[in-house]
């Protein structure tokens, strides 16, 4: 109870960080670079449906912490069979997109955070997230599955707050950074 309790405040801090942010240049000197991934992968077809439904219980409490309203601020894709930069072996992909006025408000801050001109609550904010989605990873089903967070800039173009699996935080989570 406590650790949900616990991971809930941090969404709610996350999202009102990021809501709140704005573009004033900070002092402090960041070396995050954004992650863009394009999608080169290839996933093995096949004629049998392939049975996601072991996802459905963590996608159900990614959606109620991220979009407790159920705004339609976010939405998830799942990719079967991925083969990518990340891993050579075959693995399952899930992706939450922000739309609409979240993917603005991160995409802003994203861009203060990677540019070096973010203040300490844009860049909490992005770790906050970073926190939030590697917490959400430990509860996949297996160490191979992906679970990252960011938006779509293009035709299958994305570009990454946060990816990680059970096992590691493929984007660093960084720390907190207290005034």
């Amino acid at each position: 109870m406590k650790k949900l309790l616990t991971t809930s405040a941090i969404l709610l801090t996350a999202t009102v960080l990021v809501a709140c942010s704005n573009n004033q240049s900070a002092t402090k000197d960041s070396s995050e670079q954004p992650k863009t991934e394009q999608k080169n992968t290839t996933s093995t077809n096949t004629k049998a449906k392939v049975d996601n439904s072991k996802y459905d219980d963590l996608i159900s409490e990614i959606k109620s912490k991220l979009d407790p309203e159920s705004t339609g601020a976010i939405s998830v894709k799942i990719q079967n069979s991925v083969i990518d930069s990340d891993s050579s072996e075959p693995h399952d992909a899930i992706m939450i997109l922000l739309t609409g006025t979240a993917k603005d408000s991160i995409k802003e801050t994203l861009d203060a955070v990677n540019s070096n001109s973010a203040t300490t609550d844009q860049n909490n904010a992005i770790t906050l997230i970073r926190m939030a989605i590697s917490e959400f990873a430990k509860k996949l089903p297996d160490d191979n599955t992906t679970l990252s967070l960011g938006y779509e800039k293009s035709a299958d173009q994305y570009d990454l707050i946060a990816k990680s699996s059970k096992q590691k935080d493929i984007i660093p989570v960084g720390e907190i950074i207290v005034q």
